[in-house]
């Protein structure tokens, strides 16, 4: 399993295509200066301190405060300067997650709270730096001149950079295109005929496996009777398992994803499933732990959060 990477940094927009066998499997897209928070370096200023939290909440200039988790004998007080760097995204009524920065003085200056030190990365360099180097082929670099950016971005990968003018991408934009408008929907096709309903809600991302033509309803191909409908379920969950990394790699969906395959009676068969799962997440660097599966079907598994979704960036693309 290679990754073949594609980048463009073009002086509107940057953007990173990554293919494994053949299939998309990330793609950003953004403009300077658009994307989020994390990665950022800021002074920023402690208004208040929570020691029941352990915590202190600091303006950085975003529109709620970040929360700075402090260690047993933090000597920070309420008005103090403290250079933070963003960690974790906001969400829901919550600000980012702030972690300590060692700034040198020369970087802070005589700048006042709150201010920002450092920008954040961008996606393409967030995404080149997951990677696994031992994985990836070759780094397509659209224009000659930005390959010292992509290196200095991921120094462990400069033997992998080489210029690829757009025009010549083997893999084309209008194969990127396709994918990235399947995966916009919410519906995915199986190989095998079945079908992914894919759901995200505002505390948790679902995924429906479904059975579709491939032998009827969900209730029905799983339960008990003859071995030829168990058999189709099995395929239908393995075929599941095979694509969902992919998509949640291609969609960038972050958190906790639960996943309701059709039911199997046989436990050595739902194991059978779970293992495919296991082995297919290699392909998403991000997902950190998969679960078991229990009698009803369910798997959880977790992906780490990092930056908007799919859907987000490709809204934003012609904006």
């Amino acid at each position: 399993m290679a990754d073949q990477v594609f980048i463009s940094l073009g002086p509107d927009r940057a953007e990173l295509f990554r293919w494994c066998d053949d299939r998309l499997v990330q793609a950003t897209s953004e403009r300077e200066g658009e994307g989020g928070p994390v990665g950022g370096v800021h002074l920023g200023r402690v208004l208040k301190l929570d020691r029941a939290l352990n915590a202190a909440f600091v303006e950085i200039g975003l529109e709620r405060p970040g929360l700075l988790p402090l260690k047993k004998h933090d000597s920070l007080s309420e008005g103090d300067a403290v250079a933070v760097q963003v960690r974790r995204d906001a969400r829901e009524e919550k600000g980012v997650r702030l972690a300590r920065f060692n700034a040198k003085p020369n970087l802070i200056g005589e700048r006042q709270p709150p201010a920002l030190l450092l920008p954040p990365p961008m996606l393409w360099q967030t995404a080149l730096q997951a990677l696994v180097p031992e994985r990836v082929e070759v780094i397509h670099c659209d224009r000659r001149g930005d390959a010292d950016k992509i290196i200095a971005a991921a120094p462990e990968l400069r033997k992998k950079v080489q210029h690829t003018p757009r025009r010549s991408w083997e893999l084309n934009d209008a194969a990127a295109r396709e994918e990235i408008a399947a995966a916009l929907q919410e519906e995915v096709q199986l190989s095998s005929g079945g079908h992914l309903l894919v759901e995200p809600v505002r505390t948790l991302t679902a995924i429906d496996v479904n059975s579709g033509d491939a032998g009827g309803r969900r209730g029905t191909v799983g339960s008990e009777g003859g071995g030829g409908m168990n058999e189709t379920a099995l395929a239908v969950n393995l075929a599941a398992a095979r694509e969902i990394p992919i998509q949640l790699a291609l969609r960038n969906i972050g958190g906790v994803i639960v996943i309701d395959f059709i039911d199997i009676e046989h436990r050595g068969k739902r194991d059978q499933v779970v293992e495919a799962l296991r082995e297919a997440v290699i392909v998403d660097p991000a997902i950190d732990w998969v679960g078991n599966m229990s009698r009803l079907g369910l798997v959880e598994l977790k992906r780490r959060r990092g930056g908007p979704t799919l859907a987000e960036m490709w809204s934003n693309r012609d904006s």
